[in-house]
């Protein structure tokens, strides 16, 4: 039962947090990126690019995953969307914003919608809200009122202020101005909404942290960018600014790009043509003054490769001078290009080399012509460059690209109901085994004997199962009293009487040892079945021909006699204030060979009655007149009755109730009748089971330790 509760608390919280907390929305973006820069490039450039990408291994997407999340990108969105300002509905605390989701149609009484509490419809748009730097999160409260008009106020205002919807107000405070604009409120007048204008600076902050950025694949340049949030509209919203900013300030970067070369290659026009124009007037006067009727194909080839390799050097030059104004001299690029050069140069010289072999004519004309050839090659690449980058700086073409918006999510990913419903009842059953583990450790009774033997230094004389037939007997005693009998003389074969059979042997072979013959049942407290135990074994000794007399030492609650079937009558409380009539007040022969005397009516003063002479006198008395004086007494823990008695008694047996009477119990009263001079003999463990106790003890006694024997005649 216990297991059973705790698990279904456990399940009934974790179905409440399923139920109650608010859900959580996820947004997503994807944002392609090109490799390609944009800008235009000559066949040196081409070579130099392919020879710079062996030695960055890093996509181009991985820089631009730090931009797309950037405080540049980041801070645009907040301040586009106003993130820093948070306006909600005040709900009814735990269900109040479950309610708003679920049940916006219903109509709540009015009670329920006491101080402001929101619980439908009600919604607010803030357009502007600027506070002290003080009061940055700091909580405020909007009421509605009437004729669109609405309260402002919060712990630090000195008292609530009012504005109307649609207009820019400000209010003057100690701390500075509050300016606020509210441009849609819906609600009943008395309606509230919880608002807080946070930092901007810690806004962005958060927001950076919150947003997960990702590369869709392995360098497919597809940046996955993802927001998650409580609500589905602003965590949308927001992704799809920042993918919109981060391509717009891309396209924009670029043509910025675009511009600035623009700007430079426009300034070198003017030296390009000017290179070209006095190239052309020297090879034109050149030619003016020697007569050269034509170039052989040797000379034409060796002026093709030299202009080319001019170009293609200059070029190489040119780039290197960009590539040192963002890397070190040792940077793989600019080692490569450097290499670029010397070869190019090596090959340059060689051509050199070659055209001196030629006439001396031939020398001049080719040296000019490979002026004009290049510096006219240059001048014509340059123009193209310039009319590119003029229509990159025009159609603002970036290389980003936002390939798929985020829509307004409908379905949260959180909480997953299903699955806390599983964790709440495996985790409810694990705690509850585990909390009953630990409580049978604390506080459950003893089970075993071995464990009273071993901690206690007590022997165990017998242990007493559970009977099933005693419950019986107990049942049919609440609707019928006259049928109330003793197990013992109802059922003589029953397994627990055979165990009092066992400890009657036992309990003759201890009495030769002690000093009389009266014998004293206690149990450290009620409940465990003593007198049930008393009450049997007087039987069962009484059976086995000795003459015994029974004794209700009880004075507070003994009630013997129902179980004997006597009528209450005076006894041992009325023997202890008048001892002559002792013998009269026993009940002779309630069964052969057993006498009683109960209890009597309960006197005031039970223990004082005890304390006096009378009661060993009597006892005494009653020992030399029979065989066994069996007492019953009050539990040990609970009264001092108990120790009182026990000097008295040659043989005291405490009775324990399995599962319930713990090792502490059993130690503490031996430790009360010690103080007293008494000596417990030995204990008695009742209503044994075999199902609650450990597998250790079960298999060592066997399924049929307790089976009763069958017999032919009649027990006696």
């Amino acid at each position: 039962m216990l297991i059973a509760a705790i698990a279904g608390s456990v399940m009934i919280l974790g179905g409440l947090y399923a139920f109650l907390s608010e859900p959580v929305y996820q947004a997503n973006i994807l944002i392609k990126v090109d490799d390609t820069s944009g800008a235009p490039t000559s066949s040196g450039r081409d070579i130099l690019s392919n020879v710079s990408a062996s030695f960055d291994a890093k996509s181009s997407a991985e820089g631009e995953m730090q931009i797309l999340g950037s405080k540049l990108i980041v801070s645009h969105a907040v301040d586009a969307l106003k993130l820093y300002i948070n306006a909600k509905p005040h709900y009814f605390p735990l269900i109040g914003a479950w309610v708003a989701r679920y049940y916006k149609s219903l109509p709540w009484p009015h009670f329920l919608q006491a101080d402001g509490y929101a619980w439908a419809n009600e919604a607010i748009d803030i357009a502007s809200l600027d506070v002290p730097k003080d009061m940055e999160g700091a909580g405020l409260s909007i009421t509605a009122l009437e004729d669109g008009r609405y309260s402002l106020d919060g712990d630090q205002l000195d008292a609530p202020v009012t504005g109307k919807v649609g207009v820019t107000e400000r209010f003057d405070t100690k701390q500075g101005v509050i300016t606020l604009r509210v441009d849609r409120l819906v609600g009943k007048p008395g309606a509230a909404f919880d608002v807080v204008r946070s930092s901007r600076q810690d806004v962005v902050a958060d927001l950076q942290k919150a947003l997960q950025i990702t590369e869709q694949g392995t360098k497919s340049n597809v940046l996955s960018l993802t927001l998650r949030g409580r609500d589905p509209a602003r965590v949308s919203a927001t992704v799809n600014e920042i993918g919109r900013e981060y391509v717009r300030q891309n396209a924009d970067r670029k043509a910025v790009i675009a511009a600035n070369s623009l700007d430079f290659l426009q300034s070198q026009m003017p030296a390009m043509k000017q290179q070209m124009e006095e190239a052309e007037a020297r090879y034109n006067a050149y030619r003016n003054t020697h007569t050269l009727l034509d170039i052989g194909e040797e000379s034409r080839i060796a002026l093709k490769n030299a202009s080319e390799a001019e170009i293609q050097l200059l070029t190489l030059r040119r780039t290197r001078s960009e590539l040192s104004s963002k890397f070190r001299a040792m940077h793989p690029s600019i080692v490569a290009v450097d290499e670029q050069i010397a070869s190019m140069q090596n090959y340059l010289d060689d051509l050199n080399e070659r055209v001196k072999s030629l006439p001396v004519d031939e020398q001049g004309a080719l040296r000019l012509m490979r002026e004009v050839r290049v510096s006219s090659d240059l001048y014509s690449e340059l123009r193209k460059n310039i009319e590119e980058l003029r229509l990159i700086r025009a159609g603002k073409v970036g290389a980003a690209q936002l390939i798929d918006a985020s829509d307004t999510p409908k379905h949260p990913i959180r909480p997953i109901k299903s699955l806390i419903l599983l964790v709440s009842a495996l985790l409810g059953v694990l705690i509850g085994v585990g909390v009953t583990l630990m409580l049978d450790h604390l506080f459950a009774g003893v089970t075993e004997p071995e464990d009273i033997e071993a901690q206690t230094g007590l022997m165990v004389y017998a242990t007493l199962p559970l009977s099933p037939k005693q419950r019986e007997l107990e049942k049919q005693a609440e609707t019928e009293p006259e049928r109330q009998g003793l197990l013992a003389l109802r059922f003589p074969g029953d397994p627990t009487v055979e165990s009092l059979r066992s400890f009657r042997s036992a309990l003759q072979f201890a009495i030769l040892g002690a000093r009389n013959n009266i014998v004293m049942l206690a149990g450290p407290l009620p409940e465990i079945g003593k007198s049930f135990v008393t009450a049997n074994l007087a039987t069962i000794l009484a059976a086995g021909g000795k003459r015994v007399l029974l004794v209700d030492g009880d004075l507070r609650k003994g009630h013997l006699h129902t179980s004997l079937g006597c009528a209450l009558a005076p006894g041992l409380a009325e023997a202890l204030v008048h001892p002559d009539s002792f013998d009269k007040l026993i009940q002779k022969q309630i069964q052969p060979n057993l006498d009683f005397l109960q209890a009597g009516f309960y006197p005031s003063n039970p223990s004082e009655l005890l304390m006096g002479k009378n009661f060993s006198t009597l006892m005494i008395a009653a020992s030399n007149q029979y065989d066994i004086v069996l007492i019953d007494s009050a539990p040990a823990l609970a009264v001092s009755d108990a120790g009182i008695m026990a000097p008295i008694a040659g043989s005291i047996f405490l009775v324990a109730r399995f599962g319930q009477t713990r090792i502490g119990e059993i130690e503490e009263s031996t430790k009360r009748f010690a103080q007293t001079g008494a000596r417990v003999s030995g204990v008695l463990l009742n209503g044994f089971s075999l199902r609650r106790a450990n597998y250790g003890h079960a298999s060592r006694y066997g399924s049929h330790a307790y089976t009763a024997y069958k017999y032919d005649a009649s027990v006696q």
